[in-house]
C-alpha cells in the first residue's frame, strides 16, 4: 500500500515518482514577518558584516565548543515509520544498531542521552550497549574502555515522547543569553514536519486545511513536542522563533557566521510570510520571493542565535522555481549534507566529483558559492572538500538504496573526538579522515559505518544535537 511503503522514506531523499504527490498549503507554517531595525547587508564576497543598531538577544556557540552532554533518540516501530523488515531502507533492527554504535562513539568522550519511548525500547537499546556490532566492533571496545567518569550513554523514558528519531531537526538549538552567558536558553524553530504541515495523511494535524494529495507523509505531532520536552529536561526558557526551519538547515561557527541552504528556509510551506502568494481555492498557485525576504531571516538569526553574517548556498531545487512534483528532497537541501564548519574559518564541504550522488552539478554550484568567502571577523575561509564515496550501501538492496544519503559532511564534533561517518568504500573512507584530520585539533577521529542510518535518507549529524556547556 502506497501510504505505509511511502511514509518509510526518512528524513531527507524522496524519489520523484513520490515526490509528484506533493503540493503546497499555507496554513501552520508559521508566523508574521519581522521588523528590521538597522540592516545594512555587506558585501557576502568581501567579508562584509550586516551592522545593526539593536544587540542580539543570544548568542549559539559553534559545535565545536565544550558540550555539556548529546541528545540522540532510540528508533521506534511505533507509527509504522520504522518497520521489521523494511523493503525501503535497512530496517528498524539494523537502524537501531547504528544508532547506538553512534551513540558509544560519542559517549566514549562525553555524556549521551539517548529518548527511549517505552521499557521494551529500553531493553532492546541496553542490549546492544552492552554488545559490540558486527559492523562497528572497534566503537564498542572504544566506549567500554573510556576513562572512568567519561560519557556514558543514558537510556530515559520517554512515553509518547517523539515519533521519529531525527534530533537535529525536532529538538531545540540551544544558546545562551547574550546579556548574562551563564543563563542558557532553548530556541525552538517551531517543526512542522519539514514543511510537510498540510497534508491529506490521516496523521495531518486536526488544523490542518488538507490541501495536499500526498498521502505518505509521517506523523509529526509528537515531534513538535520535542523542543519543549528538552528545554524542560534542561531546565531552560523555550523561546519560539519567527522561522519555521530546522536544525540540520543552520551551520554556525559560534563567532557570528552562519551558512545555510535558500531552498531550505525561503520555502513557502515553511515560512510563506516570506512570500507573495497566489491561491487557488486553498491551494498555492505561485509564490514570490518578497525582495526583504533574507534580510527577514537574517535579522531573526541575529536576533536569536547572535548571526551577523550569512552565507547563502543554493541547496536543491524547490516550488516555486520547479514544480512542487519535481521536489526530490523532504528536506529541500538542509545545509548539514552540503557543508559544516570545523572550527570558525575553516569549512569542510561536500563534492560529488563522480557523481555518484546524483549531486555532482550542485556540490559544484556550493563549492563555487563558497569560494572567496569570509566570516563574520572578515577571515577568509579555509575550503576542505569531501569527496562523496562512489560505493555504499553495501548489503542493502536496490531499492533499500533508493533514499541513501552518502556524505561526509554529516559527521559530528563532540568533546575530544569528531564522529565520522562510514560507508564502505575503503579508499574515499580513508580519503575523507585524511581530508579533515590536520583540522581536528587534537581529537579523535571515529569512523562509524551507519549504512542503515544513511538507508533512511539522513546521516549520523541528523540523529543527534548537542547542549553547550
Amino acid at each position: 500500500m502506497l501510504v505505509n511503503d511511502a511514509k518509510r522514506i526518512g528524513r531527507r531523499n524522496m524519489t520523484v515518482g513520490l515526490a509528484k504527490l506533493a503540493a503546497f498549503s499555507l496554513l501552520g507554517a508559521g508566523p508574521g514577518s519581522v521588523a528590521l531595525s538597522g540592516y545594512v547587508a555587506g558585501n557576502p564576497k568581501n567579508g562584509g558584516r550586516i551592522a545593526r543598531s539593536a544587540s542580539p538577544r543570544f548568542i549559539a556557540p559553534g559545535e565545536e565548543e565544550r558540550h555539556a552532554l548529546t541528545y540522540m533518540a532510540f528508533a521506534s516501530g511505533r507509527d509504522d515509520i520504522w518497520t521489521e523488515p523494511s523493503g525501503s531502507n535497512a530496517g528498524l533492527s539494523w537502524v537501531r544498531r547504528d544508532l547506538v554504535d553512534v551513540a558509544k562513539a560519542i559517549g566514549a568522550t562525553e555524556p549521551v542521552v539517548m529518548l527511549v519511548l517505552g521499557e521494551e525500547e529500553r531493553a532492546i537499546a541496553r542490549q546492544l550497549l552492552e554488545t559490540p556490532s558486527k559492523r562497528n566492533p572497534v566503537i564498542h571496545q572504544r566506549y567500554e574502555g573510556r576513562a572512568s567518569g567519561i560519557g556514558g550513554v543514558e537510556l530515559v523514558l520517554v512515553p509518547d515522547g517523539f515519533n521519529d528519531y531525527w534530533m537535529r531537526d525536532t529538538a531545540p538549538v540551544f544558546a545562551k543569553s547574550a546579556d548574562a552567558p551563564d543563563q542558557q536558553v532553548a530556541i525552538g524553530f517551531n517543526f512542522n514536519g519539514w514543511g510537510n504541515a498540510n497534508s491529506r495523511s490521516r496523521y495531518a494535524p486536526r488544523g490542518s486545511n488538507r490541501t495536499k494529495p500526498a498521502h505518505f507523509y509521517q506523523p509529526f505531532e509528537k515531534d513538535q513536542q520535542v523542543a519543549a520536552l528538552i528545554a524542560q529536561r534542561q531546565g531552560c526558557e523555550l523561546v519560539k522563533s519567527t522561522l519555521t526551519l530546522e536544525g540540520g538547515a543552520l551551520e554556525l561557527d559560534g563567532q557570528g557566521t552562519a551558512i545555510v541552504t535558500a531552498s531550505s528556509i525561503l520555502h513557502v510551506n515553511r515560512n510563506p510570510q516570506l512570500f507573495d502568494v497566489e491561491m487557488d481555492g486553498r491551494t498555492v498557485a505561485s509564490a514570490t520571493l518578497r525582495p526583504n525576504a533574507k534580510a527577514e531571516v537574517e535579522e531573526e538569526l541575529f536576533r536569536l542565535l547572535g548571526v551577523t553574517k550569512v552565507i547563502w548556498l543554493t541547496g536543491t531545487a524547490v516550488f516555486p522555481d520547479i514544480g512542487a512534483e519535481d521536489e526530490t528532497d523532504i528536506t529541500n537541501g538542509h545545509v548539514d549534507f552540503y557543508a559544516k564548519f570545523l572550527a570558525p574559518g575553516i569549512v569542510a564541504y561536500a563534492l560529488d566529483t563522480h557523481d555518484a550522488t546524483g549531486e555532482r552539478d550542485l556540490t559544484m554550484r556550493h563549492q563555487q558559492e563558497l569560494q572567496g568567502q569570509t566570516d563574520a571577523s572578515g577571515r577568509a575561509l579555509k575550503l576542505v572538500p569531501l569527496v562523496a564515496p562512489q560505493s555504499y550501501g553495501q548489503g542493502l538492496s536496490t531499492r533499500q538504496k533508493e533514499n541513501f544519503a552518502a556524505g561526509y559532511i554529516n559527521f559530528y564534533i563532540c568533546n575530544g573526538a569528531i564522529i565520522l561517518p562510514m560507508f564502505g568504500d575503503m579508499a574515499a573512507d580513508a580519503a575523507a579522515l585524511n581530508a579533515i584530520a590536520p583540522h581536528a585539533a587534537g581529537r579523535d577521529i571515529v569512523q562509524v559505518d551507519i549504512t542503515a542510518i544513511g538507508s533512511g535518507g539522513g546521516g549520523l549529524h541528523c540523529s543527534t544535537m548537542q547542549v553547550p556547556l
